[in-house]
């Protein structure tokens, strides 16, 4: 689905309405995030749904190495020979030499995400490994993205504007399902890091786009929502 000029939501309800996205700079195609299953199928579809093939896909990038976020990485790296980015600190975790970092079983809000929380306690939602090609960090540039450091949620994560589109997006730093906040206290490692994070947005007054790895983009006047839920 075509959120704004050039820019592509894709979602699948396992792994917690999760989203992924493609953008379109005119420049061949940044696939951001894989969703949950392994095939990569809900990419593909959307792929030649807007009448490109998977070696269109230059760049793919991740926030960060959680399954429902990296499922469909080796298939899709696969099927696009793309470059492959990501924070330094997720690298072993999604080329499968390490595992993800565990959060505590006891049930946080909200509670609809709780089967996720207890998955990442136990270790479970195993990923096809893939290696990363390229290491991102702060103020790097990946075709028409700015990298954006927000660790909290996880050490590495990242988030990217794209400010020709005036675009955000926030990985897990911010959810919209539930509800709209800054991610679930649950599955973050470093809640109070993550708020930290968040609060870099309150400087990008005149974002339009925020799209985020849970819950559905917000295509409008997206600056106002982030205030609401910043502190």
């Amino acid at each position: 689905m075509e959120i704004a000029p050039g820019i592509y939501s894709m979602s699948q309800e396992e792994g917690g309405h999760v989203h992924a996205f493609l953008l379109d700079d005119g420049n061949g195609l940044t696939l951001l995030d894989t969703l949950y299953d392994d095939d990569g199928n809900g990419v593909l579809s959307e792929i030649a749904r807007i009448g490109k093939t998977p070696a269109d896909v230059k760049t793919i990038i991740l926030t960060h190495a959680h399954k429902s976020h990296l499922g469909g990485l080796a298939a899709l790296k696969k099927a696009s020979a793309a470059t492959v980015c990501s924070h330094d600190w997720e690298v072993d975790i999604i080329a499968g030499r390490r595992e993800a970092t565990r959060v505590s079983p006891i049930p946080r809000r909200p509670l609809q995400v709780y089967k996720l929380q207890l998955g990442l306690a136990l270790g479970l939602g195993k990923h096809k490994p893939c290696e990363v090609d390229r290491r991102l960090k702060a103020g790097d540039h990946v075709g028409p993205l700015q990298v954006i450091a927000t660790p909290g949620h996880t050490p590495g994560s990242l988030s990217f504007w794209w400010a020709e589109r005036r675009a955000l997006f926030a990985g897990d730093v911010i959810a919209t399902w539930p509800d709209l906040a800054p991610g679930w206290p649950g599955l973050t490692l470093d809640n109070e890091q993550n708020l930290r994070s968040a609060n870099q947005f309150g400087d990008l007054s005149n974002a339009e786009i925020l799209a985020v790895g849970h819950g559905e983009p917000i295509a409008r006047d997206a600056a106002s929502e982030i205030r609401r839920i910043l502190k």
